[in-house]
């Protein structure tokens, strides 16, 4: 800098285990928290995974928003698109992401990283942290390891009792699901999946839970509508197979492989 050098050391997973309340945390809306069985537990990792535009920040941002009714400050890493971006797009289906800034609930860091994440956790006691996405965290890396830097991130924001959201994008559309492209499903206690699938010649999105490592989850698969008013979650498809696939097809009446 034009300070002088400046060397930041990497964060380390085995720092000492912060006190914190476990419990869960709501999405705020009622048929991703029933997905979910309540929410996702505090000082969790959580994978939001699908393709480009289906809506993977949207939920994020969701979670962060219901932190901020609660008074919670939660913090936005993004190396995806720009802070004034990221606004207009979530104040356009109801989500106050400038008001949560205005009050200091929610901060917006575009681009930079390193030990801005432990900054915020120690100093500014934020409670939620979203990186958003895996795939341009792996580009600010310029061809280090990423899954070795986002492991002990994640572990050491846990332990400090930060829930931890990472959003991640896959390539394919379509096709057999596929959760991540580096091979980080393992850090996750939480995996939410979003899918596109095409039914009457519409291209409509759906929502569904892979895993969820301290408590049970709904095995069935919702289609998910962004609106204007905010996100809205439908009842399972009971009536739709192979949605995970990439091939769907409506389940006629009377068809034995129907629950």
């Amino acid at each position: 800098t034009s300070g002088g050098i400046k060397i930041y050391p990497r964060l380390r997973a085995t720092v000492p285990e912060r006190e914190f309340v476990q419990e869960t945390i709501s999405s705020g809306v009622p048929e991703i928290d029933e997905l979910l069985h309540g929410g996702i537990e505090r000082g969790t990792t959580t994978i939001i995974s699908g393709p480009s535009g289906v809506g993977k920040t949207t939920i994020g941002i969701q979670f962060m928003k219901e932190a901020a009714g609660r008074g919670e400050r939660s913090v936005v890493y993004t190396f995806e698109e720009s802070e004034d971006n990221l606004i207009n797009r979530c104040e356009s289906i109801n989500i106050p992401v400038k008001s949560m800034i205005n009050t200091s609930m929610l901060s917006v860091v575009p681009e930079e990283f390193a030990q801005l994440v432990r900054k915020d956790v120690d100093s500014n006691s934020s409670k939620i942290v979203m990186i958003d996405s895996t795939s341009g965290y792996k580009l600010s890396l310029r061809g280090e390891d990423p899954v070795s830097h986002l492991h002990a991130l994640a572990k050491y924001m846990t332990r400090m009792g930060v829930t931890v959201i990472l959003i991640n994008e896959v390539e394919n559309i379509s096709g057999d699901l596929k959760v991540t492209d580096i091979g980080i499903s393992y850090l996750a206690d939480n995996i939410v999946f979003l899918r596109y699938f095409e039914t009457s010649g519409e291209l409509l999105k759906s929502i569904g839970v892979l895993k969820k490592r301290l408590s049970d989850f709904e095995k069935s698969i919702r289609e998910l509508c962004i609106t204007q008013y905010g996100i809205r979650v439908g009842p399972p498809l009971k009536n739709i197979r192979g949605i995970l696939s990439g091939t769907p097809e409506r389940i006629k009446n009377g068809d034995n492989n129907q629950d």
